[in-house]
């Protein structure tokens, strides 16, 4: 008796609580299994080729920018200034562009100022005159509207004298050079077929340097000289 007593002490695992009849060895069991469950859901570490380099997303959250708050200004300042450059430079562009237009439709007002005075010089005949005369007089300006009045009179005569008749044949004109007064120097050539009581139907040319200058904002003939015949 004493001995199975003995041996009964000693095997604690085969004796229960009396107040806890249920605990037992299955319950230490149960015990250690929850436990590798939650062991076993502890996330692990990503193994690349070389061995553990991925980190958790915590890891990556807390670490720095690269990039300090004096590389990010220097940044945005770059920018500022390319942007500038840019507005600028389009800016220009559009200057320069609509300089350029200016310049060109003053051309094209001066020659077409140009051609219209040289062709009032060569009218068609005497009856033509009167009002060659006059528009002689309203596109001239500077020397050679001082001068206008006489020439127009002197043409006169001579067609009234000779009996002259002319056809322009052909007449031509374009810009030399820009004054910086604003003038323009052109070379007009001019082709024509001069009949007089003299001769028939002689073809003659003509080359001129007529000097445009603005006035009351149009274009008129301020010098008239002939270059070669």
């Amino acid at each position: 008796m004493e001995g199975d007593a003995g041996a009964s002490r000693l095997n604690l695992a085969d004796q229960q609580d009396p107040e806890h009849p249920e605990s037992g060895p299955e319950e230490a069991v149960e015990h250690s299994s929850e436990q590798d469950v939650e062991h076993s859901r502890e996330p692990e570490a990503a193994v690349g080729p070389d061995g553990p380099e991925v980190e958790s997303s915590s890891d990556v959250e807390r670490r720095p920018s690269r990039l300090g708050r004096g590389a990010m200004a220097a940044i945005c300042a770059g920018l500022l200034v390319l942007t500038a450059l840019a507005g600028t430079g389009g800016y220009l562009a559009l200057r320069s562009h609509a300089e350029s237009e200016q310049i060109a439709r003053d051309e094209a007002s001066a020659l077409q100022a140009a051609k219209d005075c040289v062709t009032a010089t060569q009218a068609p005949d005497t009856a033509a005159m009167t009002a060659a005369q006059t528009k002689i007089i309203e596109c001239s300006t500077g020397d050679f509207g001082a001068q206008s009045v006489l020439y127009s009179s002197m043409l006169m005569e001579a067609y009234q004298a000779a009996n002259v008749k002319v056809q322009v044949s052909d007449l031509r004109a374009a810009v030399e050079k820009h004054n910086d007064d604003g003038s323009m120097d052109l070379l007009v050539a001019v082709r024509v077929v001069v009949s007089n009581t003299e001769k028939s139907n002689e073809e003659q040319g003509y080359r001129l340097r007529v000097k445009m200058a603005l006035d009351d904002g149009v274009y008129k003939v301020a010098r008239l000289d002939q270059v070669t015949s």
